[in-house]
């Protein structure tokens, strides 16, 4: 019964390659959710600057 505790799905790794992985799994979120975010603000400057300049 004391085998139950060590499902591999729920053990978090803590090896320096376990570590690693995790780390770099959130340098690309971070990359990727900044990149959208720098493109959607681009979108909307250039529609808004648009507009204003069509609007005069």
């Amino acid at each position: 019964m004391s085998e139950g505790n060590k499902d591999p799905v729920q053990r978090q790794s803590s090896s320096s390659v376990g570590k690693r992985t995790r780390l770099n799994a959130g340098r690309i979120a971070l990359i990727l959710v900044g990149t959208v975010a720098v493109v959607a603000f681009t979108l909307y400057a250039t529609i808004v600057l648009y507009g204003l300049v069509k609007g005069s």
